[in-house]
């Protein structure tokens, strides 16, 4: 704006100083400069902005199921694992020989099983003719039913060791990324107390954020309309990295609201496959609480207040470059990317002031365009980039000014002689009214 500032004074300076060779032309004042931009017609949502947190949708603690000393560390800090990895490994040994003893253990229920029944057998056609009695010969047969009894728990006992020894190597539940070792190599491990690592699962995240409860209804009816979800933008909460940003479906609601804030806690579910965010990352999340629509955009800068409301400064084009601003009383909406914010009462495609001196305004609401630098634009949408060419269309605009501000008070004025017209014959008729003599009685 000061640069702006400083080329348009020394734009009038060199104006007046062509004037000042001729004492007795009047003195020409150009047109303010102005930053202009045109107003653009977008797709826009109504939108809630509010607060999460992200969260994986799987988070494991690595946890041994079997107490031993740590003999190997498998996987680096940091790193990518898939499920069924090997991350540890505890000593195998006393998980073997318990393995072999179980084993041991069912080969011989095995066998005794085999010679109980051999010797049911054998009996079997003495206790029938009565050569050995009947109890004895039900002992024999119970003993078979024992027999097996002692085989499955065998079988149980060594599938048990084969679990103990096969936890021996501790493996990723899940697909995600490790953490950092709580446990290293040599160490000893406690069953289901000792927490060697972390995995959380990155390619697909939960962002956890609150609406306010009145809210919920609108929020919940949109899902409703849309098939059971609510489209959610989630982006960095730093303001210069905004442009990081992810869509996302929200498709759960907490079942209460909370007291204390009067919020409702709703969860979302957003793809990470480039790892755009972290689990526990506090964002932004903008919940879209309408279907799509049209509307026009312009600069928040743009907009100004008055006593009346908000307005901005249109501008249209008149010609040699110069244009003519006017004040226009608007509505203004939700601000959206890019600073960009919805009005209404304004069309798209319309010149809209950026920046300008008002207190210059006052000469007549006539400017031309200047870029962000200061630099003037001509006619042709042209920098111009030479002083000679500056003067000459300061010169120029200067005239086209003149001329509209002479215009402009051509209209009070006439305005004036038709009102002081109008008046005259009420006056003349007022005024005859007066010297007429008054009537004299009847004799």
């Amino acid at each position: 704006m000061k640069i702006i500032q400083i080329l348009s004074l020394a734009a009038a300076v060199l104006v007046l100083g062509a004037c000042s060779k001729h004492e007795k032309q009047a003195v020409s004042i150009p047109p303010t400069p102005a930053q202009l931009t045109k107003a653009v017609s977008k797709e826009i949502r109504t939108y809630l902005d509010t607060l999460g947190t992200t969260s994986s949708l799987s988070s494991v603690n690595i946890v041994p199921q079997v107490s031993g000393q740590i003999i190997e560390v498998r996987f680096k800090q940091g790193d990518i694992v898939k499920k069924g990895d090997v991350l540890a490994v505890i000593d195998k040994r006393p998980y073997e020989a318990a393995v072999m003893q179980a084993e041991g253990n069912l080969t011989q229920a095995k066998a005794q099983l085999k010679i109980d029944q051999l010797n049911v057998e054998r009996n079997k056609t003495l206790a029938a003719g009565g050569y050995v009695d009947k109890q004895t010969y039900d002992s024999m047969v119970a003993k078979v039913e024992v027999d097996k009894g002692v085989i499955e728990t065998c079988t149980g006992v060594l599938d048990n060791a084969k679990i103990n020894l096969d936890w021996c190597e501790i493996k990723a539940p899940t697909d995600g990324k490790v953490g950092l070792y709580n446990i290293n190599a040599g160490n000893v491990v406690s069953a289901g107390t000792s927490v060697i690592t972390t995995i959380e699962f990155v390619d697909s995240l939960f962002v956890d954020f609150v609406i306010p409860s009145q809210y919920l209804y609108d929020a919940m009816a949109l899902m409703k309309k849309n098939g059971g979800f609510l489209d959610v933008k989630v982006t960095y909460i730093e303001d210069n990295l905004r442009d990081r940003f992810r869509e996302a479906k929200v498709k759960i609601v907490l079942n209460k609201i909370r007291y204390e804030t009067g919020t409702a806690v709703l969860r979302g579910e957003l793809d990470n496959s480039d790892h755009l965010f972290w689990p526990d990352q506090p964002v932004r999340v903008v919940v879209y609480m309408s279907e799509p629509r049209q509307g026009v955009l312009i600069p928040e800068v743009a907009f100004q207040t008055n006593n009346a409301g908000p307005y901005v400064y249109t501008a249209t084009p008149f010609k040699g470059g110069v244009l003519i601003v006017k004040q226009v009383q608007v509505k203004r909406g939700q601000l959206y990317d890019k600073n960009l914010m919805h009005v209404e009462g304004v069309n798209a495609g319309e010149y809209i002031v950026e920046r300008v001196s008002q207190l210059r305004l006052q000469a007549g609401p006539f400017v031309y365009m200047a870029d962000k630098n200061g630099h003037v634009i001509g006619a042709d949408g042209k920098v111009i980039t030479t002083a000679e060419g500056m003067q000459k269309f300061m010169a120029d605009t200067a005239k086209i000014c003149d001329a509209l501000r002479a215009e402009m008070m051509k209209k009070p004025a006439q305005a004036q002689q038709k009102q002081g017209a109008a008046q005259q014959p009420a006056a003349k008729a007022q005024s005859a009214g007066k010297e007429q003599p008054a009537p004299t009685a009847a004799k």
